[in-house]
Parts: structure tokens; C-alpha cells; sequence
């Protein structure tokens, strides 16, 4: 398992998404702590994403900041089979090196959904 502490921090997420209309874009900032790894990776496969559609009235679109120095994490196998399960259980995660292109993403996810005016 994760450390309990992040596990808290994505039920907070999860619990302050639902107080804000069910908001399903979420924008998460990666680049000073390691990815996940296999623990985290499973914790929210598993046990995490199965409640988030349901819970938010719809798919979760998240946009992970990463840098350089995570590539080789953020584009490996392992992640490939991490993201792909994701969006099977309506979690659509992809990473981003730059803020901007992140942003612009989550609005055309809003906008495609019809929760954001182009």
C-alpha cells in the first residue's frame, strides 16, 4: 500500500471535487516527488478509480505535470499498462511537461463534455 498520507491526500481530492459540483479535471503537479510506483499504482487501480466515476457523476480527466527527469517513468511499459486500465474504469490520467499544454487539455476535456463554454 501507499503511505496512508497519500491516500488521504487523493481522498481529499476526490472528497473537495465533490463539494465543487463533481469537478472531474484535475490537474496534479508530480514534478518534485517520484511517480508512483507499483504500490500507489495498484492502491489506485484497484481500490481508488472504481469509486470516482460513480462518485463524480462521470470519467476523471487528470493532467500529471512531470519533468524530465520523470520521463522514463511517465513513458515506460509499466505506466502504459497503468494508464490503460485507468481508462477502463472511466480515469483518463496523461502527463504534460508544461503547465500550459496541461491546462489546455483539461479545457477541452470541459468543453467536450459540455461543462465549459469554448
Amino acid at each position: 500500500m501507499p503511505p496512508p498520507e497519500l491516500q488521504g491526500t487523493y481522498q481529499a481530492m476526490l472528497a473537495a471535487a465533490k463539494v465543487h459540483n463533481n469537478c472531474r479535471f484535475w490537474l496534479l503537479d508530480l514534478r518534485r516527488r517520484p511517480l508512483a510506483g507499483p504500490n500507489l499504482n495498484e492502491w489506485f487501480r484497484d481500490q481508488f478509480s472504481p469509486q470516482i466515476s460513480a462518485a463524480l457523476d462521470g470519467p476523471l480527466f487528470i493532467a500529471y505535470l512531470a519533468g524530465p527527469h520523470q520521463r522514463a517513468a511517465a513513458e515506460s511499459a509499466e505506466m502504459e499498462l497503468h494508464l490503460r486500465h485507468a481508462a477502463s474504469l472511466d480515469s483518463y490520467p496523461l502527463f504534460f511537461d508544461d503547465e500550459a499544454a496541461a491546462v489546455t487539455w483539461l479545457q477541452d476535456q470541459q468543453e467536450r463534455a459540455g461543462v465549459r463554454v469554448a
